[in-house]
């Protein structure tokens, strides 16, 4: 695979494992962090410090085909990141009375899921929830005979972590996936907290009104942050957004 002098995976000494870090012993809830499509969990990791800090035990997944190469993310299932916080979920769930979840990008797909088939679920955190990406339909046409894709403006500064080639096949289960998560919305009744960026070109930022539209809730907001791009967990409005995230949280208790 030549993909010419980029790196196909970005900043590969960071920690992007699965992680568990306790909170106090008489905060009863947790808090789930999921990250996004060919990232790692060090995109989730600062907001998941933060939250730790406040006495919440957190907890990080690296999804399925995340975090080695972008053949194994190819031979990746949008059943396999189901089940993979689905499984995320319920061990936290057994350590844990309340449980909140927070999700970035497919991360939030993937909170949209277990919200709709959880209801106990006390609330969940989207972070440029990513229902809707221009022409990821064209995908599932294409990847028998293009494998992958180059990413455009890439950061070679930015902490994050992942793939800089887009597996097509995996994007076509990427695609599946919002199918499915349009259909559920309704059946979410959780409070729900929607942050968008309006500098995000990596997916259509009218994804995040169109959840808000959707879902059931009674609580739901949707903030709008003027100079936040996709990344918004690791983007340059991160004390706003960890201040709104931990007062909405606080509200849920």
């Amino acid at each position: 695979m030549n993909m010419n002098k980029l790196p196909i995976f970005q900043n590969p000494n960071s920690d992007g494992g699965s992680f568990y870090w306790p909170g106090k012993p008489e905060q009863k809830t947790a808090i789930l962090l999921l990250h996004g499509f060919t990232a790692t969990t060090v995109e989730v990791r600062p907001m998941a410090q933060f939250l730790n800090e406040q006495g919440f035990s957190v907890a990080g997944s690296l999804l399925p085909g995340h975090g080695v190469s972008p053949e194994e993310l190819s031979q990746t299932k949008y059943t396999d990141w189901i089940s993979a916080v689905k499984t995320a979920y319920q061990d936290l769930k057994s350590k844990h009375q309340n449980i909140i979840v927070l999700g970035e990008s497919m991360g939030g797909l993937c909170t949209l899921w277990l919200a709709a088939q959880h209801s106990e679920i006390k609330g969940i955190l989207l972070f440029a929830p990513a229902l809707n990406i221009h022409n990821l339909w064209q995908t599932r046409v294409l990847w028998p005979y293009v494998q992958y894709k180059h990413k455009k403006n890439i950061d070679l500064t930015s902490p994050w972590q992942g793939f800089n080639v887009v597996p097509l096949r995996a994007a076509a289960e990427l695609h599946q996936f919002q199918k499915l998560i349009k259909r559920r919305l309704s059946e979410i009744q959780q409070p729900i907290i929607v942050f968008q960026g309006k500098l995000d070109k990596t997916i259509d930022p009218l994804s995040s009104v169109e959840i808000i539209e959707w879902v059931s809730s009674e609580e739901k907001e949707l903030v709008w942050l003027e100079d936040s791009s996709h990344c918004i967990l690791l983007d340059k409005q991160m004390e706003l957004v960890k201040r709104l995230s931990l007062e909405f949280i606080l509200k849920l208790k």
